[in-house]
């Protein structure tokens, strides 16, 4: 192995190390416990979220909040009840498009206004997987993999959304 195979492996090791990223990612063991997505806006714009919680020994719910820390909104907070199939069917979801490989992407880009945007799982055998980004140059992995996660949650905070009410 040449001196330059040698500097390179290091560079990519400590890059991993300092970023949390993998560089062999692999899928996480064990059944999902936990999934959310946020959106957070700029300029008081406010932060939507949901959550599906499934703790073992619980029964398994998902909470959407909208307009948290919003100047302009109401701020919404429901929960609703979620069944066993629906949490197996997002784990499958989440595996078959591999978002486990997104674990660690971080893009911070110097831009004004706009959303932030987060993924976060966590699994029974203590693996967590987090993304988040903020700027205009995403991998587009991560987008569908938001988008994927927002249209699964999207039956339940629809329903939240339909108590909105705007501030005057």
């Amino acid at each position: 192995m040449s001196t330059r195979s040698t500097i390179l492996i290091i560079f990519l090791s400590m890059i991993s190390v300092l970023t949390g990223c993998s560089l062999q990612a692999k899928a996480p063991k064990g059944k999902l416990i936990y999934c959310s997505y946020a959106a957070t806006g700029s300029a008081g714009l406010g932060k939507n979220y949901c959550e599906l919680i499934a703790d073992p020994g619980q029964p398994a719910k998902v909470v959407v909040v909208l307009n948290h820390d919003c100047r302009f909104a109401d701020e919404i907070h429901e929960e609703y009840p979620a069944t066993q199939a629906s949490v197996d069917s997002l784990q499958q979801l989440l595996a078959n498009a591999k978002v486990y490989k997104l674990n660690g992407y971080s893009v911070e880009e110097p831009i004004s206004g706009g959303h932030s945007y987060r993924i976060y799982m966590e699994y029974d055998s203590g693996e967590k997987i987090n993304a988040r980004w903020y700027g205009h140059h995403i991998k587009d992995e991560a987008i569908a993999a938001y988008n994927m996660i927002e249209a699964f949650f999207e039956p339940w905070s629809k329903q939240a959304a339909a108590k909105q009410t705007i501030r005057r």
